[in-house]
């Protein structure tokens, strides 16, 4: 269709410049990732490309370092990364706090749900980010779970750019055989050929699909899909037969690029910079697997009476090369050694040497701390640990920005649109929830203040490893600050005044991303405060009571005393 072609060469484009880096794709899906590997050509269902490949350091580092990265930024659970609080400018009270703390239970339930798929999403993107340097993570309504996680390699994606070098184009393809295709759009929407082809039972024959995503430039309607801000054409790419139109309201797969040059749009992983040592690492191996092999099992010559037959002195692991017996010297054993045994532990020793520094590359040494040479004290060993991770800090700091954020912010806007959070009175969402039998619970007040004014009615708020290493220095300095003035305190009382330990708790708490309800929120702390000082009021009220009883009896007792007398 010609209203679509405009698409499909807005995809070559895209893939005329991602061209030249396939070559670096292939290489590095060979030598590192060893299963893709098919970046220039398609390899036999089942082929392994692994024949030339004799070490897997590299291999072994980029999973090190993707477990790592993700341990460091979702350490196992939703629960255990992040929690959805209130926006600053807020003015907190008890009721938002439970709104907001349930808002986490349930952003955490379904995240978590095993069939959302995250963990697995997680930990394909983040392989292909260490190794290839662009890779995302997608999130979509799910069928068996409220949502759907998915990861999206550098195989099948080619992006474009907008303000500020953000991804704002995504270009999927694919090639799915017909049984696929078929399925995924229904037999009614694919086209003429795709259907014979189907109804031929050619089921395994392959279709090209270009999925493309991006802003919208116009709206096709008033409400619904076709108006949201990010339009979705899925094509079968030969003749642009429109296959599926969808909409978002935010860009649903988010992108991250490991490092990236400014002018460059794919990223660049550990896997590029590694890729010297990599080879010569995997040569030197292939070296020492046949210096081992020959000093094993030795060339050996034997004499003849004979001529040598081809004057080729064979030098092999295991071989035998007759010689002249003419040509013996002194007293030559008729079977004999073919010079010396090869030096292996030389090679031995610069493999070493190539595997740490490919682990550097990788940066094992700093994901993973196993330094067991040096006993330190806890106070030390939590300092080192801080500056550790605060090197990691910006490394760290792309992914959360790019990724993280956006996956995080979308599962959100998704559970809020379909009223899990709660639904403005006599809105579509709640007459929606009452027709299914479901209970519509109204937004607080100052949510729907605050939506009604068109401000975000929520934060991230990070709990990770990861996200503490960019806080860590704050966090510290609050803590020997507040420690500095309890000292100062017993010097000068007057200092008390010049702290506010319930603000240095707030932001510390805030810093360390500690769960909702832990901490009082002001309204309630301000009510007990307020009760003491009531009881407080009274029992002063009381021992007056009781102070004006005792002086009235022992008046009482004078005067008897007087009247007796």
């Amino acid at each position: 269709m010609k209203e679509y072609q405009h698409i499909k060469d807005a995809f070559k484009k895209a893939k005329g410049e991602r061209s030249n880096w396939n070559t670096m794709y292939q290489v590095l899906g060979e030598f590192i990732s060893q299963i893709k590997q098919d970046f220039e050509g398609q390899p036999a269902k089942g082929e392994f490309l692994t024949d030339e490949i004799f070490d897997s350091t590299g291999t072994f580092a980029a999973h090190n370092s993707a477990s790592a990265m993700v341990g460091m930024l979702w350490p196992g659970s939703a629960k255990q990364a992040i929690e959805i609080t209130m926006p600053d400018d807020m003015e907190e009270s008890t009721e938002l706090a439970t709104f907001y703390e349930e808002m986490s239970k349930k952003v955490h339930r379904h995240m978590d749900d095993p069939k959302a798929n995250l963990a697995l999403a997680l930990d394909e993107y983040m392989l292909d980010q260490v190794i290839f340097g662009t890779s995302g993570v997608g999130v979509e309504k799910g069928e068996e779970s409220k949502l759907l996680y998915s990861p999206y390699g550098v195989k099948e994606l080619y992006i474009d750019e907008g303000k500020g070098g953000k991804v704002n184009k995504i270009w999927l393809f694919y090639e799915w055989n017909v049984g696929r295709v078929v399925a995924e759009y229904k037999i009614e929407n694919v086209s003429e050929k795709v259907r014979k082809l189907y109804e031929n039972n050619n089921l395994n024959d392959t279709v090209k699909i270009l999925h493309a995503i991006g802003p919208r430039k116009e709206r096709k309607a008033e409400k619904g899909k076709l108006s949201m801000p990010f339009e979705s054409i899925h094509l079968e790419f030969d003749d642009c037969h429109l296959l599926k139109e969808d909409g978002f309201e935010e860009l649903p797969i988010s992108i991250a690029r490991l490092h990236k040059l400014n002018y460059e749009k794919m990223g660049r992983g550990f896997g590029q910079f590694a890729l010297p040592d990599i080879r010569e690492a995997n040569a030197l191996r292939e070296s020492i697997i046949i210096a081992t092999e020959k000093a094993l099992n030795m060339p050996q010559g034997v004499l003849d009476d004979g001529i040598m037959g081809s004057g080729y002195v064979d030098t092999s692991a295991n071989a035998i090369t007759v010689f002249n017996a003419s040509s013996r010297v002194g007293n030559t054993p008729p079977i004999f050694d073919i010079g010396s045994p090869p030096n292996v532990a030389i090679a031995e020793k610069r493999l070493e040497e190539l595997k740490q520094t490919i682990s550097q590359h990788f940066n094992i040494d700093r994901l993973i701390d196993f330094n067991n040479d040096t006993q330190m004290t806890f106070g030390e060993a939590q300092i080192r640990d801080q500056i550790r991770t605060a090197s990691l800090a910006g490394l760290f700091g792309r992914q959360i920005a790019e990724v993280f954020t956006p996956l995080i912010a979308r599962t959100v806007n998704i559970l809020w649109r379909d009223g899990e959070f709660g639904v403005v009175p006599g809105s579509l969402g709640e007459k929606e929830l009452l027709a299914e039998g479901k209970e519509a619970l109204p937004f607080p007040d100052a949510i729907l203040k605050r939506l009604e004014d068109g401000e975000d009615v929520y934060n991230i708020t990070y709990k990770s490893k990861a996200a503490n290493a960019s806080k860590a220095e704050e966090y510290i300095g609050i803590l020997d600050i507040l420690s500095f003035s309890i000292q100062a305190m017993q010097v000068d009382p007057s200092v008390a005044k010049r702290i506010d330990l319930h603000e240095g708790l707030k932001n510390m708490a805030k810093i360390r991303g500690l769960p909702v309800g832990i901490l009082r929120q002001d309204d309630k702390v301000e009510a007990l405060l307020k009760q003491e000082q009531e009881q407080q009021k009274q029992m002063q009220m009381l021992q007056m009571a009781e102070s004006a009883t005792k002086s009235a009896d022992q008046a009482a007792s004078a005067d008897q005393k007087m009247a007796n007398v």
